[in-house]
């Protein structure tokens, strides 16, 4: 699929959709801007739930037992590839980008049966 820009008016929405279908996705996210360059700020948390409150006008991101906040967001960009890897992009208003990587966990190997 093609990276596209969701709407104001479908954040919330879009939050709701990406908490149902991508609970338990493994979460990566990386801040960028001219002033830090590129830093990863969370890797590998599991996807506990998403959601946009357009009153105090703050993106959470419910991670494992942390809480990640971008205050201000001003644009909101998803790209969801043939793979399962989801990529989300939010601008905020003073131009930083944050990036969020989903990635479904690792699978683990099966066991063997007794034979």
């Amino acid at each position: 699929m093609a990276i596209r820009r969701l709407e104001r008016d479908d954040w919330d929405g879009f939050c709701i959709l990406a908490t149902r279908g991508y609970f338990g996705r493994q979460v990566s996210i990386e801040v960028v801007s001219l002033e830090i360059g590129s830093q990863p700020e969370v890797q590998r948390s599991p996807l506990i739930g998403m959601s946009y409150d357009p009153k105090s006008d703050v993106l959470q991101l419910l991670l494992g037992d942390i809480s990640h906040l971008v205050h201000g967001p001003r644009e909101l960009y998803v790209d969801e590839e043939l793979l399962g890897a989801v990529c989300l992009e939010v601008v905020d208003a003073e131009g930083i980008r944050q990036i969020l990587t989903l990635r479904e966990p690792p699978m683990l190997p099966s066991a063997a049966l007794p034979g």
